[in-house]
């Protein structure tokens, strides 16, 4: 009975602490040194300058569960707020901004909440963190856009890689696809394209080609312009903090090197971005630590 006992709390422990390790392994030991493995940068809010998003959270809409309803009915531009579940590794965030006109701004509204669990029904109340104003350099930056046409069957994924039929050059497709017109069930879906990392240059006008042949063809779209549109790092920031007040950091050289504001989460695990102000296309760029 005795021996069965210490089992039982064995097992226990064991299932405890399977369920606890939820987060993707962060260090690992080579021979006797230990190596912390650092999160990438991801894409936290895209805009495009057609964008029409509302100024703030309106008093009604700060709760989580609230505002997703809202984002849902997409009324008065609620569907182009961005959320993002912060991972918890994360004890801050550092935030950067690409933009492909030099010397506009762009806007950000930062707003926080802390779950009541870890479940898609979980609520919480949302707090105004603060406001970031960034001002896009000419620094060069990994990410890039082009217009297409004639998309389809298959639909473009985040982490597809995209060949020129023609030129063999490729780019990692970034997000989901924006689409103007047609359809891809189609075949002629027309609209924007994003991606990251790439190699050379396009030929005007050429078809592209998906490494997933399995699930699309050879023929996925076709490159509407000569080349891609790159983004460039934002140079220059400007906070007002509000709730979070202190725990902001502000690094806003204005010298064409990449501007950045760090944010100490301090327990949040939920964040909302909308874009009060961008004339033309950006992205909000995060990384925890």
């Amino acid at each position: 009975m005795k021996k069965f006992s210490i089992l039982s709390v064995l097992l226990v422990f064991v299932f405890i602490c399977a369920a606890l390790r939820t987060e993707t392994l962060k260090q690992e030991v080579v021979g006797n040194v230990l190596h912390t493995m650092q999160d990438g940068w991801v894409v936290i809010d895209e805009t495009t300058s057609a964008g029409t998003e509302p100024t703030a959270l309106a008093v009604g809409e700060r709760t989580k569960l609230i505002l997703e309803v809202a984002i849902a009915a997409d009324s008065s531009g609620d569907g182009e707020i961005s959320t993002f579940i912060i991972p918890a590794s994360w004890n801050g965030i550092r935030f950067r901004s690409v933009g492909i006109t030099g010397n506009d701004a762009q806007t950000y509204q930062i707003y926080l909440g802390t779950r009541t669990s870890q479940e898609s029904t979980a609520d919480c109340e949302l707090s105004y963190a603060g406001q970031l104003v960034f001002t896009t350099g000419t620094q060069v930056s990994l990410y890039y856009q082009i217009t297409y046409t004639s998309g389809g069957p298959y639909v473009p994924q985040p982490g597809d890689t995209f060949t020129g039929n023609t030129s063999a050059e490729t780019a990692v497709v970034l997000t989901t696809v924006s689409i103007a017109s047609g359809s891809f069930a189609a075949g002629d879906a027309a609209g924007t394209i994003q991606y990251r990392s790439k190699t050379g240059t396009f030929t005007n006008s050429e078809t592209i080609s998906s490494d997933r042949l399995d699930r699309g063809s050879a023929n996925v779209l076709t490159h509407a312009a000569s080349d891609l549109i790159g983004f460039e790092m934002a140079d220059a920031v400007v906070l007002t903090a509000k709730a979070w007040g202190s725990s902001w950091t502000i690094t806003s050289p204005a010298d064409d090197t990449n501007a950045e504001a760090r944010l100490d989460v301090g327990g949040a695990d939920f964040l909302v971005v909308l874009v009060s102000e961008a004339s033309h296309d950006v992205k909000l760029l995060g990384k925890g630590y």
